[in-house]
């Protein structure tokens, strides 16, 4: 005979995130084991992430399809912002509704030549980067534009006045190009320690090269130089991308990563580390989040954290949790179109796949006690491009333009949040349990749909109940302050949802979907009642 009504409930909803590496009965409770469209809030509770919306009104030279692949925010000596883009074999400067400013190559005694059209590229994949000329209130910014398989470019005022233009580097253009070095074509740039830093050019894949103090298109006399990295790590390596971090020169290669101290005064510049077998798979991936270095490697998402106490550069893996899934996805991308950010207002990074159409979501404002980010998938959007702008707007590269990372459709479209829990057997194997009913607490505005799902030993044909609520008015009776309801939107409040379900089994599984469709939802707390039925 049934026993007394029980309840099991998670107060604590989706808290650590997704983890698909673990058997699921053995997963704790705050683990998901399927997390579509989430975010986790600064509150600890699972949400639904933010869509996007068009901003710009599509370039003829664009088209309707093509995309945005690279961006990035040029602030000049005022801080006045400029928008850099590529797409369609195109550069765009502007703002986000890509006006473009014209390219030319040839200067004489500050005459320059004026390209009749533009170039067309046969890819975008931009890297940028930005360094004041000289010192002095008087300084201005130059911009600076690298991808493999063209020459690098410098934006900047002719003559320091008037408005800014592109040009390539070199004697064609403007500046010097390294020494011995025929077409300047690197694959990443940096800008640190007062200097422009190149690496990834072709014929000299295994080389570092870097400008003259204070002046990015100068890479041939005094202060300008070269670093060797086969010298270190041999000939069968190649710099895929380079990071600045506590006065550190991070380099990372395919297989290896290498770094140098005192990179800030070239002349002392010193082999500090090298962390053998581990490297970056793809250039976009390096992230910086302040006080860390995030990224790619052929065994996951790593991170590479100084501690300075003890003057190490220990790695820890971000994607531990999802490990097996994530490295079977990489295996099947191009490496060269995986895009990432840091978004440092919400303490987010996104890896976005487009091979896989998702977008991995990693939680960096506290991580796990195995050292692992919590992680959820976003689906139905696979922006080509991000950047977050100085004033902490997120930006992504769409079809036929640049989007803005705002409110809670995908351009005017509805998406799902799904979250399922792990498999549990609520500490009693042996026993079947007999569900009766189920409570939710959710935050949400206006009227909302909510379909509970619910499962038995293990079988994935899940029970579903649909329960549609009006939420206006409905907080009355929570303590506002606790549930941090301020960080939503007006209109909303929370609400107690209860269904009465059935059916038994030895192991249990719950799910909650939820359409989006302009409002956001988060999940505060789940609760389930049922009865101990006979051992089975």
């Amino acid at each position: 005979m049934p026993g007394q009504l029980q309840a099991v409930s998670n107060a604590t909803l989706g808290f650590l995130g997704l983890n698909t590496q673990e058997a699921g009965v053995t997963l704790d409770s705050g683990y998901a084991t399927k997390a579509i469209n989430c975010i986790i809030d600064k509150s600890g509770r699972l949400g639904s992430r933010r869509g996007w919306s068009m901003l710009t009104t599509t370039p003829g030279d664009l088209g309707t399809t093509a995309t945005i692949d690279s961006m990035f925010e040029f602030l000049d000596e005022d801080r006045i912002s400029t928008i850099f883009s590529a797409g369609n074999g195109k550069l765009y400067t502007g703002t986000t509704t890509l006006t473009t400013t014209p390219i030319y190559d040839v200067e004489s005694a500050g005459v320059s030549a004026e390209l009749a059209t533009q170039p067309t590229y046969t890819t975008n994949r931009w890297q940028f980067a930005q360094l004041a000329d000289g010192t002095g209130v008087g300084g201005n910014m130059h911009g600076f534009a690298a991808q493999n398989g063209a020459a690098m470019l410098v934006y900047r005022r002719e003559n320091d006045v008037g408005s800014y233009k592109w040009q390539t580097l070199g004697t064609a253009g403007y500046g010097a190009v390294p020494t011995g070095v025929t077409t300047c074509d690197p694959d990443t740039v940096l800008s640190a320690y007062g200097r422009i830093w190149i690496a990834g050019i072709t014929g000299a894949e295994s080389q570092i090269f870097y400008s003259q103090l204070l002046d990015g298109t100068a890479f041939t006399g005094t202060g300008s130089g070269t670093l060797n990295v086969a010298a270190v790590v041999g000939n069968n390596d190649e710099v895929v991308g380079l990071a600045s971090h506590n006065g550190f020169l991070i380099v990372f290669c395919k297989h290896n990563i290498v770094i140098y101290q005192n990179a800030d005064d070239p002349t002392n510049i010193a082999l500090q580390d090298v962390i053998t077998g581990v490297g970056c798979i793809a250039r976009d991936t390096i992230q910086t989040t302040g006080n860390d270095l995030i990224f790619l490697s052929d065994a996951g998402l790593m991170s590479l954290k100084r501690i300075i106490t003890e003057k190490s550069l220990p790695m820890r893996e971000l994607s531990l949790n999802i490990r097996d899934d994530l490295i079977s996805y990489i295996a099947g991308e191009d490496k060269s179109t995986i895009r990432s950010i840091y978004y440092e207002r919400d303490g987010f990074y996104l890896l976005v796949l487009p091979g896989l159409k998702d977008i991995i979501y990693f939680d960096l404002r506290k991580l796990l006690e195995n050292g692992s980010a919590r992680t959820t998938i976003w689906s139905g959007l696979t922006p080509k491009a991000l950047l977050e702008t100085e004033d902490n707007t997120l930006y992504y590269g769409e079809a036929g333009g640049i989007a803005r990372y705002t409110g809670y459709t995908d351009d005017g479209e509805g998406y799902r949040m799904e979250y399922f829990t792990q498999n549990t057997d609520i500490g009693a194997p042996n026993r079947l349990k007999i569900l009766k009913k189920t409570k939710a607490i959710l935050i949400a505005s206006g009227t909302q749909d909510i379909v509970f799902k619910y499962g038995f030993d293990y079988n994935t044909v899940f029970e579903s109940r649909t329960y549609t609520k009006d939420f206006t008015g409905g907080s009355s009776e929570y303590n506002l302050a606790e549930y941090n309801i301020n960080e939503f939107t007006a209109g909303t409040a929370i609400n107690e949802l209860q269904l009465n379900i059935g059916g038994s089994g030895k192991f249990l599984q719950f799910g909650v979907e939820v359409p989006i469709e302009g409002a956001p939802v988060a999940i505060q707390q789940l609760t389930v009642y049922f009865k101990m039925g006979r051992v089975n």
